[in-house]
């Protein structure tokens, strides 16, 4: 017995096989809009550089000297735009110990983003 299959079988994605690509597509987009989100921000916290508010708020002279060697080493690479995986395989340390560096760091600045760390770098490098 010969089994012949109709052509719209053979054309025809199972409806398990369009979920899973409906639940890949959906988690897909729901990754570019949290993208998209840190984009934005990213660009406001530019422009806000940009127009120099933040020079209101910049640190103290001497404020870097408050930083220990180890910080300073971690604030120099995530202003040159090294992410914290990228900052933690140079400096052989977990992407944990870079994260709790940054928050010191900003802390001790009183800065809010690598942005503003990268403004405050630069400027102390031109004085």
């Amino acid at each position: 017995m010969i089994e012949t299959t109709s052509y719209r079988d053979l054309m025809l994605p199972e409806i398990s096989d369009l979920d899973a690509g409906l639940g890949r597509l959906q988690q897909h987009v729901a990754q570019l809009e949290r993208e998209l989100r840190r984009t934005r921000a990213d660009y406001h916290r530019l422009v806000e550089l940009d127009r120099s508010q933040v020079r209101t708020r910049l640190p103290q002279i001497g404020a870097l000297e408050r930083l220990t060697h180890q910080e300073r080493r971690v604030a120099t690479l995530a202003a040159y735009g090294r992410t914290n995986i990228e900052v933690a395989a140079e400096l052989h340390v977990t992407v944990h110990t870079v994260k709790s560096q940054m928050g010191s760091i900003l802390r001790k600045l009183e800065l809010r983003s690598r942005w503003e760390l990268d403004h405050v770098l630069r400027s102390s490098d031109k004085g």
